[in-house]
């Protein structure tokens, strides 16, 4: 097989940006938690996509607009979560990193704002809807349990 044609032991990274505030007020469970408390919705939406990232299916980064003042919270190996600044937009710094990012494997970005997917189609990353991420978290979930399913029938029998 000529080496060239060989497939890589490592494919390039999936990142995942995610627009948080979008999805907290798609999704009608957490809009209505986010009406009455804010910060729980936020938590809420944070451990959901702490799955989807630990399952190794994305790189997964979720930004909201400022109210942490330009505050990052990144644990070593967990899902990076971004506070945009006075003066910055979530949607801005989804489109700097991005198009940062954009030769370096593929990215998707979660939104519900349809110029910004249209704004981060043009810099070469695949806009998805919020109804394609809890599709995106319930086929991690499957994966997941299927995962522990066989550990377990291995370790077992």
């Amino acid at each position: 097989m000529n080496p060239v044609a060989r497939p890589s032991p490592d494919p390039a990274p999936r990142y995942l940006l995610v627009d948080g505030h979008s999805v907290l007020h798609a999704w009608p469970e957490l809009r209505t938690q986010h009406d009455s408390r804010p910060t729980s919705a936020r938590q809420e939406l944070i451990r959901l996509l702490s799955t989807l990232h630990d399952s190794g299916r994305w790189r997964v980064t979720l930004v909201f607009d400022g109210q942490a003042g330009g505050k990052e919270e990144t644990r070593r190996g967990s899902l990076a979560i971004l506070y945009a600044s006075a003066g910055q937009t979530a949607d801005s710094i989804i489109e700097r990193i991005a198009q940062a990012y954009a030769t370096q494997g593929e990215i998707g970005v979660v939104t519900a704002d349809h110029a910004e997917m249209t704004a981060v189609e043009s810099l070469g990353a695949f806009g998805f809807s919020p109804d394609w991420l809890r599709d995106e978290l319930r086929a991690a979930g499957q994966e997941l349990s299927e995962s522990i399913t066989q550990y377990r029938k291995k370790k077992f029998t």
